[in-house]
């Protein structure tokens, strides 16, 4: 395994890299963050902050997760690059060009599947492909090549009711994949798995993602599998929501998570959550 770089590795043992995240020297951002907040209004006419100002660029294929407790403004700033919600302040640029709504592109996972009950596996993925305009045979092709990708062979013909709930989520990947997005956004999309479940959803998204090199923006509450997963944790603090530090993880993957230095950086993350 490669080792964790020495000025990241002492910035862990330090405590948190403050200040704003940037992209990866000399890359152009796939996504571009820039004093991004939000407001919303509540019943009784008071504004509620949701998100203090932001910046935060991400490098193409970088994987980033936003780590924090409930109410630091994580979804709301996942949903705002979706183009799902208006930031209040600010401008969120994709691939050079300002985002005004949800648009091609960029792919969203929930935590929820949201896979249609009535429609098989593979009828679910190519429901995706006719939205994207393919042909009936352009559809079925594509389907069958994500559901390969996602080791789903053999469960084509069934329903989302004959699945276990990691199965159902890789339909879910598979039907955001074969929109081939240059940006997967994944909302906690294995929040309501087991345990073991989850482990091994972990490996199979960081195993496509080693073959599509998308970019992805994934949004965790768990310190163990941002650690896991990314390239780059970004951490929020909540009330209202706002930037608070980064980490950079530059070690091999699969990561070993009885590694020392892995053992180190879940404390440090913890510590700062704190």
């Amino acid at each position: 395994m490669e080792a964790l770089k020495p000025a990241a590795v002492a910035a862990f043992e330090a405590g948190a890299m403050q200040g704003v995240a940037s992209v990866a020297s000399g890359a152009a951002a796939a996504i571009s963050i820039q004093r991004v907040a939000k407001t919303y209004r509540a019943a009784d006419g008071r504004e509620i902050a949701a998100l203090s100002p932001i910046d935060l660029e991400i490098a193409p294929g970088e994987f980033v997760c936003l780590l924090g407790r409930s109410g630091c403004g994580k979804t709301t700033l996942l949903n705002m690059i979706a183009g799902f919600v208006v930031p209040t302040e600010g401008a969120i640029s994709v691939g050079g060009e300002r985002v005004t709504g949800p648009g091609r592109g960029k792919g969203v996972v929930f935590q929820q599947f949201g896979l249609f009950p009535w429609l098989t596996a593979r009828r679910n993925i190519e429901f995706a492909c006719r939205q994207r305009g393919l042909s009936k045979s352009e559809a079925r092709e594509a389907a069958a090549d994500a559901m390969t990708l996602v080791k789903l062979k053999g469960f084509e013909d069934k329903y989302p009711y004959e699945l276990s709930g990691g199965m159902q989520q890789r339909v879910a990947i598979a039907r955001t994949l074969v929109l081939d997005p240059h940006i997967l956004l994944m909302d906690e999309p294995f929040g309501a798995l087991d345990e073991f479940t989850r482990a091994d959803m972990q490996r199979e998204l960081l195993r496509i993602w080693a073959a599509r090199r998308k970019t992805v923006v994934f949004v965790t509450h768990s310190v163990a599998e941002a650690v896991a997963l990314a390239d780059r944790v970004v951490v929020l603090s909540p009330n209202p929501g706002r930037f608070k530090s980064e980490y950079r993880i530059e070690s091999d993957r699969p990561r070993d998570r009885l590694d020392p230095r892995h053992i180190r950086l879940e404390e440090e993350i913890q510590r700062d959550l704190q």
